[in-house]
């Protein structure tokens, strides 16, 4: 049996550019993975391919990124083998976090590893990019730049590590209305943040970090969604440093000065009913570690 943490993501850039012939977007982002997992455990049966999850209204079949990796991979190396999977959800969904994704890069990982199937890197990149945008970052976790529809993957170096506060809010955010809410922009501009947090990530500076984070989401989610703009005014309320849009939302995080900091920020938010993690960034090593039983 294998078992793998499927860690989160937050993103401390997300410039949105140019619009793609095949309907998706160009993007440069820096992806940073976090303490904050679901974790799938992965094991040989006679035959078929199985998901059990402890999180209601997941589905169990294709439509689940994991299930679907698992099948592609098995058709990328012309096998039949049974496998079932074990998923313990606690990434929320519809949050910008990559949940289904992480959970997707981690049946890879798992179902290679069980059957020994040592798929080479670049072949393993590619099925996982047949699967989701997200999907072959989360084969390299800790710090990575991203580029292109999510294909293009260059690791970054082991950034400062930062303790963070994320606010879920009641509403989940579609992707697809995000990218278009974002497209209605007149004369909308990117930021364009990656390559400048590239460069604050290499100096190794935490405050030139937090200082350069940017989403391209905020505005038009924010617009969208009271109840996310409500978050990112709680956490900077609740007094964590900086307040940033996961993704395309609908979590926000809080940057904290230390865990003890993130800590009481939780639990201001808590009190006021809110559903909050506390959670820190992970090195690579500490986000691609593989458990075998």
């Amino acid at each position: 049996m294998i078992r793998i943490h499927a860690f989160a993501k937050v993103n401390y850039t997300l410039d949105v550019l140019s619009p793609r012939p095949d309907g998706y977007h160009n993007l440069a982002t820096v992806m940073q993975s976090v303490s904050l997992c679901d974790t799938l455990e992965a094991e040989r049966v006679a035959a078929g391919i199985t998901l059990d999850c402890d999180a209601p209204g997941v589905p169990r079949d294709d439509r689940n990124l994991a299930v679907a990796a698992v099948r592609a991979l098995l058709a990328h190396h012309g096998r039949s083998d049974g496998v079932t999977l074990r998923l313990r959800k606690r990434i929320p969904a519809e949050a910008g976090l990559g949940g289904g994704s992480s959970d997707a890069a981690a049946a890879l990982r798992a179902v290679d590893a069980l059957l020994g199937l040592a798929t080479p890197v670049h072949e393993l990149a590619r099925v996982a990019a047949a699967i989701g945008s997200d999907v072959p970052f989360f084969l390299t976790g800790g710090a990575a730049s991203v580029r292109g529809r999510g294909e293009q993957v260059q690791p970054l170096p082991d950034g400062p590590e930062f303790h963070l506060v994320i606010l879920k809010p009641s509403v989940g955010i579609s992707t697809r209305k995000a990218y278009a809410a974002l497209d209605a922009i007149p004369e909308r501009r990117s930021a364009r943040g990656t390559r400048r947090m590239e460069e604050a990530l290499a100096a190794g500076d935490p405050g030139e970090v937090v200082r350069r984070m940017t989403n391209d989401f905020e505005e038009a989610v924010f617009a969208q969604s009271p109840e996310v703009a409500a978050a990112y005014d709680s956490l900077l309320m609740a007094r964590a440093s900086r307040a940033l849009l996961c993704g395309s939302g609908a979590c926000v995080l809080g940057v904290a000065a230390s865990a003890e900091d993130a800590e009481a920020i939780g639990a201001r938010l808590r009190l006021a009913g809110m559903q909050v993690t506390v959670c820190k960034t992970l090195t690579r090593e500490q986000a691609m570690v593989i458990e075998r039983e």
